[in-house]
């Protein structure tokens, strides 16, 4: 009865529990918050990050632009130009057009635009350098006849071209300027807060020139930032970060952040992310919902911390135990009773993961 009492405690039932318990649990909760577990080392290697970097374009912004000011000559309004932008801009799918159009069709409740009644002829439109048309039955003055919406030698004005702003000009000249900038997903500055109060450092990596990346980076409260990264640079700047010891996260979405997704301790897809970038991530998060990386990171510390109360507990039974059983102090099915109860508590322990901490 000793032998077999010996060969009961000695079952490393809670000890081969206790790990993957704690995993299964986090991959099954996460997964019911939108996040797809690919690889579950991934969680274990999540506990350790010290350091997260962001690819800007699709991640901390949305795939369009929006408006962020209007400036016009004197004697016409803000809105009058908005309205007669938004008129040529429909005819164009074009990024900027579509964000002109929003911002016409959201912040002027003109029926006349909205029901699309608007006189419009000869559209034409120039790859890479704008539109052109006669507007009639518009509310602004002067602006009848031939109009165009594009970049200033497009409008045939002396200003500088560069994506972000847009110039109206008409027989007359210069009409009115649209200032356009990226949008930022409603949750990144929350993300990034969080992520900084958490103890994280926060960085940001860029295809995108360095004048944009720095402006976005402004915005979010991100300090270390580099634009007109290649994708081998991101590479080489990460190897950098993990040749003096951190541990790194990064996150992205593009076809450019293939590789760096690739080498990084950990990686998250977000968003609409290309086939290649959610096959080379540890994790992917569909809805783009970067809140989730602060509860991901507090999450994983969590479950490792469950893990070794579990690890801890296995040891801990299996070393009170074997010698009593050796001994034949613990009868067999006494010895039946604690494999099975400590099994329960490392199951139990772990369950405690069912829900998402506070990150």
């Amino acid at each position: 009865m000793a032998a077999v009492a010996v060969l009961v405690v000695t079952c490393p039932c809670a000890l081969s529990l206790a790990t993957p318990t704690a995993m299964l649990t986090s991959a099954g909760l996460l997964a019911r918050h939108g996040v797809l577990v690919r690889r579950l080392q991934a969680l274990e290697a999540l506990a350790s990050i010290d350091t997260v970097i962001f690819d800007k374009t699709g991640t901390l912004t949305e795939a369009r632009m929006g408006l962020r000011g209007v400036t016009t000559r004197a004697g016409v309004t803000s809105a009058e130009a908005l309205q007669l932008a938004g008129a040529l801009a429909q005819h164009s799918l074009h990024p900027v057009s579509r964000a002109l159009v929003l911002a016409a069709g959201s912040e002027l409740p003109d029926p006349a635009f909205a029901s699309g009644t608007l006189k419009v002829f000869d559209i034409r439109e120039f790859a890479g350098q704008g539109l052109e048309g006669r507007l009639t039955d518009l509310p602004v003055p002067g602006a009848l006849g031939l109009v165009r919406l594009g970049s200033a030698r497009f409008c045939r004005l002396d200003g500088p071209d560069h994506s972000l702003r847009v110039y109206l000009a008409d027989v007359s000249g210069w009409l009115a300027g649209f200032d356009l900038d990226e949008v930022l997903r409603p949750d990144a500055h929350e993300a990034v807060a969080r992520l900084h109060k958490a103890g994280f450092a926060v960085q940001m990596l860029s295809g995108d020139n360095d004048a944009a990346a720095r402006r976005a980076a402004d915005r979010l409260g991100i300090q270390q930032v580099q634009g007109d990264c290649t994708p081998h640079a991101k590479l080489e700047y990460l190897q950098v970060l993990q040749q003096q010891g951190r541990k790194v996260l990064m996150v992205g979405d593009g076809l450019n952040d293939g590789p760096v997704l690739a080498r990084a301790h950990v990686s998250v897809a977000v968003g609409q992310a290309v086939p290649l970038a959610q096959a080379q991530s540890d994790l992917v998060v569909p809805g783009g919902q970067l809140l989730m990386l602060p509860h991901m990171l507090a999450h994983a510390r969590q479950t490792m911390r469950i893990v070794r109360q579990n690890l801890w507990w296995a040891a801990a039974y299996n070393a009170v135990c074997v010698p009593l059983a050796l001994m034949g102090w613990l009868p067999a099915w006494m010895a039946g009773l604690g494999m099975a109860l400590s099994s329960l508590l490392v199951i139990a322990n772990a369950a405690r993961l069912s829900r998402l901490k506070e990150g």
